[in-house]
């Protein structure tokens, strides 16, 4: 069914005119403030999924069965379930992929912070911010730091680079607090703020999202683990542009659901880095 959601936005302060927003994570300081405008409505998807796509929208969800993992064995889940993954890929993007590697996986539980909540081991809790997407400057940051400066401005200037995050419940049916993902078209750069997340060994940059009135919002109701959400972080051939191939995307809470009868959700994503050819 539809909903209706108010999602958490970073607040337009003067502030951010000279500081960039920012979350220390060592210290736990933040110049970060959200506000939630406006309710926006999110459309349910389901049985109409064929017409959202990754190209045009920016996300997609498909049927993906789950493959057996050990959630407790970190290379299990690297070799079995992120390789499932990575042959995906070169069947959701259409041009000749030359180089396909992870950039990160998450596990991650809406209940992973309240006591005797049964869960997959390693699940770690949300923090609630604002929609984010990796920025350009992340993602060049990342490759330097994984593969070395020099290599990393040769891929840059000869591949098309871009990160494609595929989340999957790992709950039977997602009960409450489903993905809603925004369609891409209706972004604009001005939408998107530069942020700075610091942590003991580097500092992730993403862009957080200011409201919009234009953003449009879509989610898959009942959602189960052999189904799997795919959405670009990072497309290059957007930077410097006028349009936003990345959607913004953000949990929230069903209206009418009772709040005892939900099972928490259980999710993992994974990002990749994907690189095609230019031309």
């Amino acid at each position: 069914m539809d909903e209706t959601a108010q999602f958490a936005y970073l607040k337009p302060l003067p502030l951010y005119e000279k500081e960039t927003p920012y979350h220390n994570f060592i210290d736990s300081t933040t110049n970060i403030v959200t506000n939630r405008p406006h309710p926006q409505s999110v459309v349910d998807i389901r049985g109409k999924t064929e017409d959202f796509t990754l190209g045009t929208h920016g996300f997609e969800f498909r049927v993906h069965p789950l493959p057996a993992v050990n959630w407790q064995d970190e290379g299990e889940i690297k070799e079995v379930y992120i390789g499932d993954l990575k042959a995906l890929v070169h069947d959701l993007i259409p041009e000749r992929i030359e180089r396909c590697e992870m950039f990160d996986f998450r596990l991650r539980s809406v209940g992973a912070l309240q006591k005797n909540v049964p869960r997959h081991p390693g699940l770690c809790g949300t923090y609630k911010m604002p929609p984010a997407m990796t920025s350009p400057l992340g993602v060049l940051e990342w490759l330097k730091r994984e593969i070395g400066g020099d290599e990393a401005n040769t891929i840059v200037n000869r591949h098309r680079v871009r990160v494609i995050n595929i989340w999957r419940p790992l709950v039977e049916v997602v009960q409450d607090y489903p993905l809603a993902m925004c369609d891409s078209r209706t972004v604009k750069p001005s939408d998107l703020v530069h942020s700075a997340h610091v942590s003991s060994d580097y500092v992730r940059r993403n862009y957080l999202v200011k409201y919009s009135k234009d953003f449009r919002f879509y989610y898959l109701s009942k959602m189960t683990k052999s189904e799997i959400c795919a959405f670009v972080v990072f497309d290059s051939l957007a930077v410097g542009k006028d349009h936003v191939r990345t959607p913004p995307h953000s949990a929230f809470r069903h209206t009418e659901l009772p709040r005892s009868d939900t099972q928490p959700r259980e999710s993992i994503e994974v990002r990749l880095l994907v690189l095609t050819p230019l031309g």
